[in-house]
């Protein structure tokens, strides 16, 4: 088994990253750099130098669209776009991966799948505008996740310990006879239908429905009307139109470094491949 040097994972996502990129243009995909990404683009035009992970949101249309084209093949010369519903897929999103790698989180343990190092790709979906349908909407995806996470054996390490975490961990296990029943799949394909029925609504909010936190999920649509080029480790990348609006919500005086002691990596443990896709 051959280990992937800490350094290398930003070098390979890059390289999932102009992969996807390729992909999207050829087939005029329309997307956004999301979370993490856009503040990387627009404050250090490339990675946030401790950070260790690509999002993109893509719009509901576009990312059904990319699930059906990228469906049973590889795009580029190494990389499968997994999906809500394959197998031994736990997450309710897609996950475009360097299928000649193996990757675990160190701070989450979960049931085994086989993916390898990857970037997020998540569907901008609709929220409404009436803010108890909306909330209500929330309340069912998260319910959701929590199912899924029970279902999968997930349990979230780094703040174990917390009163939060216990009390999350106890409904997990409560509820874990419940989402076993129900299964991985068919919970990730729930999760997804959630913003497959958005999507035929009259709405003026999007974000991320699918893998939902609350009130910062959600943004004006007009943020993301269109977008307007940035620069991401030396690669033209397209950033939602508004996205100061979009990074002060996440994260207020978003320019400013934030203190040492919270410059936090995801912490990724992966291996390289050898020809016949095993580990070395």
């Amino acid at each position: 088994m051959k280990p992937i040097p800490k350094e290398d994972i930003q070098s390979l996502e890059r390289d999932i990253l102009f992969q996807v990129l390729d992909f999207f243009e050829q087939y005029h995909i329309t997307y956004f750099t999301s979370g993490g990404t856009t503040l990387g683009a627009v404050r250090h035009e490339g990675f946030i130098p401790w950070d260790d992970d690509i999002d993109l949101y893509i719009p509901r249309a576009d990312y059904n669209r990319m699930l059906q084209l990228a469906t049973n093949r590889t795009i580029g010369k190494n990389i499968r776009i997994y999906k809500p519903g394959d197998k031994n897929y736990i997450y309710p999103f897609a996950k475009a991966c360097n299928i000649h790698t193996r990757l675990n989180e160190q701070n989450v343990r979960h049931r085994e799948q086989d993916i390898g190092v990857f970037i997020d790709l998540f569907p901008l979906d609709k929220f409404y505008d009436d803010p108890v349908r909306r909330n209500l909407l929330i309340l069912h995806s998260k319910w959701l996740n929590s199912l899924l996470a029970s279902a999968s054996d997930q349990v979230n390490l780094s703040r174990k310990g917390s009163l939060r975490r216990l009390a999350k961990d106890t409904l997990r296990t409560l509820q874990k006879p419940l989402a076993k029943a129900i299964g991985i799949s068919r919970l990730t394909r729930r999760i997804d239908a959630l913003g497959r029925h958005t999507a035929k609504a009259d709405c003026h909010l999007v974000g991320d429905l699918v893998w939902c936190n609350g009130g910062r999920d959600f943004y004006p649509a007009e943020h993301f009307a269109a977008g307007v080029p940035g620069t991401f480790e030396g690669r033209t990348i397209q950033n939602p139109i508004g996205y100061h609006s979009y990074l002060q919500k996440l994260y207020g005086d978003y320019m400013q470094l934030p203190p040492e002691d919270q410059r936090v990596m995801h912490g990724f443990t992966g291996w390289y491949l050898d020809e016949t896709g095993e580990t070395e």
